[in-house]
């Protein structure tokens, strides 16, 4: 199956909890970032967007730009983000809805986190 086709659907800002789910989900994006075929795009909802709108200097963020770069398109969601108060503090890719997201989930071949 090829990989350019999957998008990945990342509910959480950690991939379990604690300290240990934030590394892991830094892991994860990063390990994401150093394969040569990439995801056609990375979903972000619920605490997910708190990666998206962290500060500059967050490690995780900096990695989300670098598979940015690389031509994934990142999406969080708007209600998320709006939820959060942070849709002002969005730093990589766009804001997405439902409509996006719904299309997405029904057309792509998902993994989800």
């Amino acid at each position: 199956m090829e990989t350019s086709k999957k998008t990945i659907f990342l509910k959480s800002d950690k991939i379990g909890d604690g300290e240990l789910g934030s590394m892991l989900v830094k892991g994860f994006l990063n390990a994401i970032y150093e394969q040569e075929e990439t995801p056609k795009a990375i979903v972000c909802v619920n605490s997910a967007v708190l990666l998206t709108t962290a500060q500059e200097d967050d490690e995780t963020l900096q990695i989300l730009k670098k598979i940015k770069d690389k031509g994934v398109d990142i999406y969080s969601c708007g209600t998320c983000l709006d939820y959060y108060n942070k849709r002002d503090d969005l730093k990589v890719g766009i804001a997405g809805n439902a409509m996006d997201t719904a299309k997405m989930l029904l057309t792509e071949n998902i993994v989800s986190l």
